[in-house]
């Protein structure tokens, strides 16, 4: 959007839109919005002014706008200026009211056949200057990317994921070689026993953001891999089953992890909104979930949300299944897609680790 005109009101900045819109700004927001270098630092961009203090005069005098720098200047009577650009402005308008949806370039899919963009890049083109941000892209649209051609090592699968970011640290270690012959495995990922569709990390406050796995050796029968798009379910539900989809969005799931020295649990809704109503994580793994208790009737309303959830997430025509193999890498949205993997006989060896949410997010909005 951009600015056609302003209007200096009582009770603040009002800002008239190209698109035939309005939107008043109060003062105050104003003044602690600046962005000129006094008021915001220009290399941290960390706030340097104080609107509460008690010596800041908050009168208007005059606000003008300037085209060349694509400013809006406002003038107080202490003398001193405010300067807004356009942009910030305009992210920060109020005057449309959108319809809750998912993550705005999310394209989320029912089935492997609504992948209409198949997210998969080569392991040399990926390590090429833009390499980086077909991959970003190919997991904010589908949720998930393949890495092909990779060289079946640790060391190269490693290079691979911090070319995003640093490796995330959890309870399992940073990044982690594994294989499902461990005498004492810590999680069932780590054994030949099939694994439902699930997200990582119920158990912690923070879930991890990205998942990546590889597996570097495979003498093996079985194991296929199979991903469901967590948000095409949530949208399903919000449409089809508004009272269940309202109940997952409101009560708290507890998980835990438990081994000898280690007693995780954390709480949060199967769908986490954010104020727009949009889903911005899914949350889900049944076998992590840890006893807890409403009353009579919300628990069991609460059991046929789960059960609804449950049933679409294990539908065979909503999961896209492959075979994780010597040099294909797979990583995941684990706020949005589940993953599971079926039995299997013999022997593999994988590599892999997580990704902060922050950080993706971080480097999708510098691309």
């Amino acid at each position: 959007m951009l600015i056609q005109s302003i209007e200096l009101q009582n009770d603040g900045l009002n800002i008239f839109w190209n698109t035939g819109s309005s939107d008043l700004f109060p003062w105050l927001w104003i003044r602690d919005h600046s962005e000129s270098e006094k008021d915001l630092h220009p290399d941290s961009k960390q706030r340097q002014i104080n609107v509460f203090s008690s010596q800041l005069e908050n009168s208007v005098v005059t606000a003008e706008i300037e085209i060349q720098s694509q400013n809006v200047i406002v003038t107080w009577a202490d003398k001193t200026e405010s300067r807004l650009s356009f942009k910030l402005l305009a992210s920060m308008a109020r005057t449309i009211n959108p319809t809750p949806q998912a993550l705005s370039k999310s394209v989320y899919w029912n089935s492997p056949s609504e992948i209409q963009i198949f997210p998969q890049i080569s392991y040399t083109d990926f390590m090429k200057k833009n390499g980086l941000k077909k991959w970003l892209l190919h997991i904010e649209r589908s949720g998930f990317v393949l890495v092909i051609d990779a060289p079946a090592t640790p060391e190269a699968t490693k290079q691979l994921m911090e070319r995003m970011a640093y490796v995330r640290n959890s309870i399992f270690g940073g990044f982690s070689v594994w294989d499902n012959k461990l005498e004492s495995p810590d999680d069932t990922a780590f054994t030949s026993l099939a694994i439902e569709p699930h997200t990582d990390g119920t158990y912690v406050h923070d879930a991890p953001g990205l998942q990546t796995l590889h597996c570097i050796k495979k003498d093996s029968v079985g194991g296929e891999n199979q991903l469901v798009d967590g948000l095409a379910i949530a949208e399903k539900m919000r449409i089809e089953y508004p009272k269940y989809f309202k109940i997952l969005c409101n009560i708290n799931i507890p998980g835990r992890y438990i081994k000898t020295d280690t007693y995780l649990e954390a709480k949060r809704p199967l769908f986490r909104l954010n104020d727009q109503g949009n889903i911005v994580q899914v949350s889900f793994n049944n076998h992590d979930r840890a006893p807890f208790r409403i009353d009579n009737e919300s628990m069991s309303e609460f059991y046929e949300a789960y059960k609804i959830f449950y049933n679409l997430a294990n539908d065979k025509s909503r999961q896209f299944e492959f075979m994780l193999e010597p040099g294909k890498v797979l990583t995941f949205d684990n706020w949005r897609v589940l993953h599971a993997r079926a039995s299997l006989t013999g022997y593999r060896q994988l590599c892999g680790g997580y990704h902060n949410r922050e950080d993706f997010e971080s480097r999708l909005r510098l691309i």
